[in-house]
Parts: C-alpha cells; sequence; structure tokens
C-alpha cells in the first residue's frame, strides 16, 4: 500500500469471491440446446426427473444459471426440450414399414419396442406423458406413426384415436411398472420377493371370506410385466381392429 492506496494486487486480496467474475475459457464448449438436454439427462439418471432443477443443469454445463435462461425459459421449457430429445434416440425407422399396410402388426411392434425404450432411460415416460411437443423429432415420429394406419382400413377418426390410445396404455403401463408397489420397495426390496410374500399372504386368506382372491394369488402375483403388457397391448389392438371392421362394414 502507498500512501493509504491499494495497490492493484492488494484490492484483488480484498474482493469479495463472490462478487469476482471468473475469467472465460478459452476451451468451454458453446452452450447449445443439445448440450443442455445431455446435461439434463445426465442429471435425471444419477437423481431423478423430480430432483432436476434449472440450476444444477447450469452447473453441470459449468455456467451461470441466467446464462441458461437464454436457451430454455423455464423447467417446464426444459422437459419440452427433453421429451422432444427422447424421441431423436427412438429409431422408429428399425421398425417394419408402413408399406406393408398391416397397422396392428406395426403397432405391436412399435409398442413392445416403445415400451423396451422408455424403461432404458430412467424416467423416460414421466417426461412423455401427456407431452404434446412440435419438436423436429416429435413431429417426424408422429408422421410415420399416423401414416401406418391412415394407410390401413381406419378412417381418419380411428387413426388418430388408435394412436393416441396406445400411446396412454404404454405410457401408463411404464409409469405403472417403474413406481413402488409398496414402501418395502421404495426401500429396497426387490419386487419378486415382495410378490412372493404377498402371494403367500394372500392364499393364508379365508377361502370363505376370500374365495377368488385365494384362488387367483398366483395370478395376481405370478406373471411377468411383459407377459401383462402383451394380454393388454393385444386387447386394445384387437378391439381397435374390431371397431375397424364393424365400419367397414357398416
Amino acid at each position: 500500500m502507498e500512501d493509504g492506496v491499494a495497490t492493484g494486487s492488494e484490492a484483488r486480496k480484498r474482493e469479495s469471491p463472490r462478487r469476482r467474475k471468473e475469467s472465460p475459457r478459452a476451451d468451454r464448449a458453446p452452450v447449445t440446446l443439445d448440450r443442455v438436454a445431455e446435461a439434463a439427462f445426465r442429471l435425471i439418471e444419477r437423481d431423478g426427473l423430480e430432483a432436476l432443477t434449472m440450476r444444477k443443469v447450469a452447473d453441470e454445463l459449468g455456467i451461470q444459471a441466467a446464462s441458461l435462461y437464454w436457451h430454455v425459459q423455464d423447467k417446464h421449457d426444459l422437459v419440452d426440450l427433453l421429451a422432444d430429445a427422447l424421441f431423436a434416440d427412438f429409431d422408429l425407422e428399425a421398425l417394419p414399414d408402413a408399406e406393408s399396410g398391416d397397422w396392428k402388426a406395426n403397432l405391436t411392434e412399435f409398442g413392445h419396442a416403445f415400451r423396451r425404450y422408455l424403461l432404458s432411460r430412467r424416467d423416460a415416460a414421466q417426461i412423455l406423458v401427456n407431452r404434446f411437443v412440435l419438436g423436429p423429432h416429435m413431429l417426424s415420429n408422429l408422421e410415420r406413426l399416423l401414416g401406418w394406419l391412415r394407410g390401413s382400413d381406419l378412417g381418419d377418426r380411428e387413426s388418430s384415436y388408435a394412436l393416441i390410445t396406445c400411446l396412454v396404455y404404454i405410457h401408463g403401463f411404464v409409469l405403472w411398472e417403474t413406481t413402488p408397489m409398496s414402501g418395502a420397495v421404495a426401500r429396497g426390496e426387490a419386487p419378486r420377493e415382495y410378490l412372493d410374500e404377498v402371494r403367500e399372504e394372500l392364499e393364508e386368506l379365508s377361502p370363505e371370506e376370500f374365495p377368488h382372491t385365494v384362488a387367483l394369488a398366483e395370478q395376481l402375483t405370478g406373471p411377468s410385466n411383459d407377459a401383462r403388457f402383451e394380454f393388454g397391448l393385444s386387447c386394445l389392438l384387437d378391439g381397435l381392429a374390431a371397431q375397424a371392421a364393424g365400419g367397414a362394414g357398416a
């Protein structure tokens, strides 16, 4: 210090770290929507969708939270971005070609493939359920799916209703099977072990008071989710096919 005036180095020592601006990093990649989505997905895989915040995404990107708001308005906008990004990674092109004209076979394969995909990405069903985002990836998949249906014997109304009904079933089933079925499972008990315990308890109920529950204890707790999903999807598509046939004959 000279004559009561702090030198530059002394002033910097007294400067609050919170007020000091970080020097820009030349090697930092520019923030893009793709990088925002990638950062958010990494956080979801670690902590789940419920724990996702704008500040955590900004920290993951190594930027200030205010900078993130230049790219996405809020968490709702962020989830919209993630919904479209999920459709970018789903390979609909690998599924049957619409030229086959067999909409029921196409939707059957789509249903199984889409369920497997949702199960492979943590909280993907929560991100997508009831989201109707006009992003490029969602739109391209929507166009292809509707093409399968409109190229069949289904009318326009039936085609749109059929697709929405199938998506609701798939999303709902995945949400159901990924939600802990009890406090014990939420605390870490394996679902299969828990179901075995439930089956034993059901079988020990009074057959006079609970005849149907006791008789179906194995079926209520035994089948795999794959079998349950297949049964529900088949019932759904068979019903749509019957309605289409009835409409064609009217």
